[in-house]
C-alpha cells in the first residue's frame, strides 16, 4: 500500500520558503526512513509515522508499506525531500520511532543521487 502527499508550489509559500535567498528555494535533498515491526501493531505505528509526518511535514512525502515474505514484519518506509533546517523534525520522526516498544528496527538515509526518481 503506498500513501502519497505531494508538495504543491502554495505549501512552499505558505511555509516562508518562497521569499528566501532572493526568491531561490533552499535545497531539498532526498531521505528515506524506514522502520520495521511486527504484523500485530502495524496499525499503531502506521498511525504514529502518519500522526508525525502531519505534524513536522508540510512538504510532499510518499509512505510505503509492505509486509516480509517469509517473517512476521511489516517494513513502513517514508520517502520525503527536506532542506537543512527542515531535517530537525526528521531527526524527530526517527526518534519518536525508537521509542516505541513495537518498533524492531528503525533507521534514515539519504538517497544517492543516481537513485532519485524523476516524476
Amino acid at each position: 500500500m503506498r500513501i502519497v502527499k505531494p508538495e504543491t508550489k502554495l505549501d512552499s509559500f505558505f511555509n516562508g520558503n518562497y521569499f528566501m535567498n532572493g526568491n531561490a528555494m533552499p535545497e531539498r535533498l532526498p531521505y528515506q526512513v524506514v522502520t520495521s515491526c511486527r504484523c500485530d501493531e502495524a496499525p499503531l505505528i502506521g498511525e504514529l509515522i502518519l500522526l508525525q509526518l502531519q505534524e513536522g511535514f508540510d512538504q510532499g512525502y510518499e509512505l510505503e508499506i509492505k509486509t516480509r515474505a517469509h517473517q512476521p514484519l511489516i517494513d513502513f518506509t517514508v520517502s520525503l525531500a527536506c532542506s537543512t533546517p527542515e531535517r530537525a523534525s526528521l531527526v524527530r520522526l526517527v526518534s519518536r520511532l525508537g521509542l516505541e516498544k513495537s518498533v524492531r528496527s528503525v533507521r534514515w538515509q539519504s538517497v544517492p543521487a543516481g537513485d532519485r526518481q524523476e516524476g
